[in-house]
């Protein structure tokens, strides 16, 4: 069965919309995921509702055949059993022991997360699975909501494999750009700069990226949250509840997989699988891309490697060593690692499901014509020159809202923006595009219920995932708004990016504080939220919180040392990678 994709208009807008109002309107992610393909595939049928659910299983089957896709879901599956045999081995248990007495508030875990999701800056999908299973327990066992956990796995993994200094997503990104010189038909030495060199350029124009990781930061360590986010942090820190009573999470090992073993508990069970993850994942996506041929560099190899089948190799690796370490130190016998990889693989059932859905609707708006109708509406605008920052940084917004790929608005965006920026103005406003279309289309992956790696930090944190998506809402807008008076500074005349990115961020921290003040007085809360032991122990008084009474004598606020081991570790170790990061970019200049 076969059918001509024809341009629909508007009405290509209908199949990521529909998915997406219904999933955040009724929380029933895979019934809204399908609505959607549907509606796609309805309007490709001529609709024909028969020959649209027979299309509509033609192309779940289409992406499921992809072989990148193919083995996305069996690494998937081998992340899952992986993971069980950590947590079922005792190495969480092992790791409490280890490290549990230094880390005891909910803040503590949050910043713990934001700092080991720095160090993995290699790949985003690799980052988002480490540092949640490296984390989950203790956030669970420190009060911190999931949806919290989830926002900032969220928000550290993909800003930081943007920036690298090595990872599979420069590597993407520098053969978009190359396609975009392509299509504006000149080559680098006619501009006097090559494709890598306009990437380095264009990281600090990358603003949206550098507020979502400082917000994940500074929200983390002033505990200061508005939104969603904020009745989720007091719902745990009060009622001791990490989750809604009825929320779904879309991996829960505690429940999948049963009670950690006590037998032994070694941190060798923890750390032993998870460093031969980043290991073998990162020398396979180097050997893959050639890596290891004379000639072949870093940069070169991460460009042209297979993502896919590096993590597969890797997240095999991960099971294999996680099994071997449970029966080896005898934590279990053969039957009960039998077992245990059978429970792994079931707690990522319902997240290949909507993996597979997600890519699914993706290809049904690219059948309707989503993005080019999109691109079209916004080109066709007549934007001034000095607007088209703007422009473009909207257009991708959108595009990987509807979508829920990043990469895939990327693919879409730049043989575009390239040609038009160098038309318009010139070379000198190239790296300014760049910068403002990568970051724009993370904030899409950020916001879309469709994204892969926005499911993927729902599986990891073990949060709803439709919980998670209306919590991060809030921060990503932030984020995105402040971005968006950065590029209208730009176009004002305002065109140095030394003064816009700081601007910038100095701008964020006062909206963060000013939106919390605001939304917990209007809810009655903290503003600064409280530790859970503190309110336990009645140095909160949540009765007069509750009635209202925010008088002198009532201890109403959080109060945490700022001059403290782990926060101030965290923020030397941003700062160092924030100067390797623009040391970087110096190369590039």
């Amino acid at each position: 069965m076969s059918y001509e994709a024809l341009p629909y208009g508007a009405l290509s807008l209908v199949p990521p919309l529909l998915a997406i109002a219904l999933a955040m309107y009724t929380r029933q992610v895979l019934v809204s995921l399908f609505a959607g393909v549907w509606a796609g595939a309805l309007l490709i049928a001529d609709w024909n509702p028969i020959a649209a659910t027979a299309l509509s299983m033609d192309w779940i089957v289409e992406v499921v055949r992809s072989p990148f896709d193919t083995k996305f879901l069996i690494l998937i599956m081998f992340m899952g059993a992986g993971a069980a045999f950590i947590h079922k081995s005792g190495g969480i248990i092992a790791l409490q022991n280890w490290i549990g007495h230094r880390v005891n508030t909910a803040r503590d875990s949050q910043i713990l997360t934001w700092l080991i999701g720095i160090f993995i800056f290699f790949d985003s999908y690799t980052s988002t699975i480490v540092t949640g299973n490296a984390t989950r327990e203790l956030s669970e066992e420190n009060h911190t909501s999931r949806e919290m956990h989830a926002y900032v796995l969220d928000s550290t993994t993909s800003p930081v494999t943007t920036f690298g200094p090595v990872s599979n997503w420069i590597g993407y990104q520098v053969s978009m750009i190359i396609v975009g010189f392509e299509a504006a038909e000149f080559t680098a030495e006619e501009v006097g700069l090559t494709a890598f060199g306009l990437f380095l350029q264009s990281i600090p124009w990358n603003i949206y990226c550098f507020l979502a990781f400082f917000m994940v930061g500074f929200i983390s360590i002033t505990q200061r949250f508005y939104g969603p986010m904020l009745d989720a942090e007091w719902r745990s820190r009060k009622e001791k509840k990490t989750k809604r009573d009825d929320a779904t999470p879309l991996s829960d090992i505690e429940t999948d997989v049963g009670e950690p073993s006590e037998k032994n508990p070694t941190l060798v069970n923890f750390f032993a699988p998870i460093l031969t993850l980043l290991v073998v994942g990162l020398v396979s996506m180097w050997w893959l891309g050639g890596g290891h041929q004379p000639g072949v560099d870093i940069a070169t190899a991460f460009q042209e490697t297979d993502v896919a089948l590096g993590l597969l190799y890797g997240s095999f690796a991960f099971m294999a060593v996680g099994m071997l370490g449970a029966v080896g130190f005898r934590t279990m016998d053969l039957d009960e690692a039998g077992d245990t990889i059978i429970s792994g693989f079931k707690t990522m059932m319902i997240a290949a499901a909507i993996i597979v859905l997600a890519w699914s609707i993706g290809h049904a708006a690219e059948q309707v014509g989503t993005a080019e109708f999109i691109v079209d509406v916004m080109v066709d605008s007549g934007v001034p020159g000095s607007f088209l920052p703007l422009l473009i940084f909207v257009a991708a917004m959108f595009i990987a809202f509807t979508t829920g790929t990043s990469w895939g608005t990327m693919a879409i965006l730049t043989p575009l923006a390239i040609p038009l920026g160098y038309e318009l103005v010139g070379v000198s406003i190239l790296p300014v595009l760049m910068g403002v279309l990568f970051g724009g289309a993370i904030w899409g992956d950020h916001v879309s219920p469709i994204s892969d790696t926005t499911v993927m930090s729902s599986i990891f944190a073990g949060s709803d995932h439709i919980d998670h998506v209306s919590t991060q809402i809030p921060f990503a807008m932030t984020a995105a708004g402040v971005t968006v008076i950065a590029l209208l500074l730009y176009a004002a005349g305002l065109t140095s990016a030394l003064v816009l990115l700081p601007l910038s961020v100095v701008l964020t921290a006062g909206v963060v504080v000013a939106l919390n003040k605001l939304d917990a007085r209007r809810k009655n809360l903290p503003e600064i939220m409280p530790t859970a032991k503190a309110i336990e122990n009645g140095t909160i008084d949540t009765d007069a919180i509750e009635n209202g009474n925010r008088s002198g004598a009532t201890q109403f606020n959080g109060t945490y040392d700022y001059i403290a081991s782990i926060p101030l570790t965290a923020v030397g170790v941003v700062a160092v990678y924030l100067g390797l990061v623009f040391a970087f970019v110096m190369i590039g200049l």
